[in-house]
């Protein structure tokens, strides 16, 4: 049973560049837009940013060229942790963390909630233990090296869910919370679909940038050459993505929202 959802703004970075991201001017605004779920079977994380540590010791958690790029936005505040318990909560209420992928912008405060079960694609931390030149600034396992509770799935598909399919054995909220297997843009990167108030609300993570591509007819040649470089695998990226502008038009009841544009993130604060 899903009580109530919150939307939390765990993070700001500020590449150079806005085009390259889907916005006009020199330098982007991205945020780490993650979830926290009340449910009875406690709180549920979904992604958690840029944490603690993080903050603390950067050199150390994301490497030098992450930390002299300076694109971080320096602030304790926007950590998960710092985020929930200004919600109230406590830290050791979060009992599950599910993980639309493991890039350091997405993994950094799995540290903060050393208790919690993590759940992610066995695919996805398997590519966290083989870093290739272009994984090696996506992945930061200081981050999560340390952590003891993890539930690795593997990337079998299960049941259809409109267009897509869930991943096989997820069955801890009775298909309230599924995982949805996005793949292309990392090696093991999963959608979490949430079923609240007689409504669908799916969480993207990286597989889209910005809410412009949503609509197939909008061009963004910068945005696309970002995401393509990005990409583990480009064709499974673009294929992905055309599945999410389809379950858009087709269903737009549906709540679709990505990791990192501020416009979705504003649209859910503006309500609190």
């Amino acid at each position: 049973m899903i009580y109530n959802i919150h939307h939390l703004h765990c993070g700001s970075l500020s590449p150079f560049w806005a085009p390259f991201f889907g916005q006009k001017g020199l330098v982007a605004e991205l945020v780490c837009h993650c979830l926290l779920l009340e449910t009875d079977q406690g709180l549920v994380l979904v992604d958690t940013g840029i944490g603690i540590q993080d903050y603390l010791h950067p050199r150390k958690r994301l490497g030098t060229l992450l930390t002299k790029l300076g694109t971080i936005q320096q602030k304790l505040s926007l950590s998960a942790l710092a985020q929930i318990q200004k919600l109230g909560f406590k830290g050791s209420e979060v009992k599950h963390i599910l993980l639309t992928h493991l890039a350091f912008d997405h993994a950094g405060g799995i540290s903060d909630f050393p208790d919690a079960t993590v759940h992610v694609l066995s695919t996805e931390y398997e590519a966290t233990k083989h870093l290739t030149y272009k994984n090696k600034y996506r992945y930061k396992p200081e981050q999560f090296k340390e952590h003891r509770h993890w539930n690795f799935l593997e990337p079998h598909f299960g049941d259809s869910w409109f267009n897509f399919q869930k991943v096989l054995g997820f069955n801890l909220f009775q298909d309230e919370i599924m995982m949805i297997p996005l793949p292309g843009a990392t090696a093991g990167h999963c959608g979490i679909a949430i079923a609240f108030q007689d409504r669908w609300l799916l969480f993207c993570g990286d597989a889209y940038y910005s809410h412009l591509e949503l609509n197939p007819k909008k061009k963004m040649r910068a945005l696309k050459l970002t995401e393509s470089t990005l990409a583990e695998d480009n064709q499974l990226r673009i294929k992905t993505l055309e599945q999410i502008q389809q379950l858009s038009h087709q269903h737009p009841e549906i709540e679709i929202i990505c990791s990192h544009d501020p416009e979705e993130l504003n649209r859910y604060l503006a309500m609190t």
